[in-house]
């Protein structure tokens, strides 16, 4: 079982190199563009927007805060809660169904069930490749953003527990998805129809979080969403780790994997 998810994480080595440079990048841009941000009144800006719009945008935790530290925990939270999510949503859809997609499309998944692994443990030796696949890329992205806060940001008060915990939720979310794509890779196998859905559940997931944040009266949509459990600054500005999200995100992987291992062990794969 061990080979396997040896031979499942070097399979991936190469991709996922290049996601954790893009995410250690990304980090540092976002830092090394505060000095010129933090010259903006956020606050002033933020008040001439819709209030649902702006919650939508960094949410309500920075509320909590004042003056000049209020303003880089806006500026923080707008670049956090945008395209990031997105980027590792989508990368755990690409993780969870690539772990059976692309055998089956490269017809060497009979090769590879050949051995003497219940079917069972087959799945869960690639979801747990998976997981071990996206420890790297989030681990990569929160040391760029610890440096160039200290690169960057000495006049903001931030430690690494903050950050921590924060990147500790991400890679959950990023469990999350790859689970539910997991899922489609079993049921739909064929790598266009798996990776499409899965895309098309991102998107649907993100507008349904958007909705509820903008309409008062359907906030319970957000809750539907994975991204309505995607919370990061309220850990960086309280420094306390969410555990509700965490159970949330935790148990949409677990039930993901179980359902998907259930269906493997009955899914006619002849290739």
């Amino acid at each position: 079982m061990w080979q396997l998810v040896r031979h499942s994480l070097r399979s991936r080595r190469r991709a996922t190199m290049w996601f954790a440079v893009g995410m250690l990048l990304y980090a540092f841009l976002v830092m090394g563009l505060w000095p010129s941000y933090s010259e903006f009144d956020l606050t002033e800006l933020y008040e001439t927007l819709p209030e649902p719009l702006v919650k939508a945008l960094v949410g309500d935790a920075f509320d909590r805060l004042g003056g000049a530290q209020s303003g880089f925990y806006q500026y923080l939270g707008s670049q956090l809660t945008t395209w990031l999510p997105l980027v590792l949503a989508y990368f755990g859809i690409w993780l969870g169904a690539g772990a059976i997609v692309r055998e089956y499309d490269r017809h060497t998944l009979d090769v590879l069930l050949a051995q003497p692994l219940p079917r069972a443990r087959f799945l869960l030796a690639r979801f747990a490749a998976v997981g071990l696949s996206a420890l790297p890329v989030v681990a990569v992205s929160a040391a760029g953003l610890g440096l160039g806060i200290a690169l960057w940001g000495q006049d903001v008060e931030l430690g690494a527990a903050p950050i921590v915990f924060m990147h500790i939720q991400l890679w959950l979310f990023t469990l999350a998805t790859a689970g539910i794509g997991l899922l489609l890779g079993v049921l739909l196998l064929e790598p266009s129809r798996a990776y499409g859905l899965g895309a098309a559940v991102i998107v649907v997931m993100y507008v349904l979080n958007v909705v509820g944040s903008i309409a008062s009266d359907a906030q319970w949509l957000g809750q539907l969403s994975l991204f309505g459990h995607w919370r990061p600054m309220d850990q960086l500005i309280d420094g306390m780790f969410g555990w509700r999200e965490a159970l949330v995100l935790g148990g949409v992987a677990t039930v993901s994997a179980g359902a998907a291992t259930a269906l493997f062990r009955r899914r006619d794969i002849a290739t």
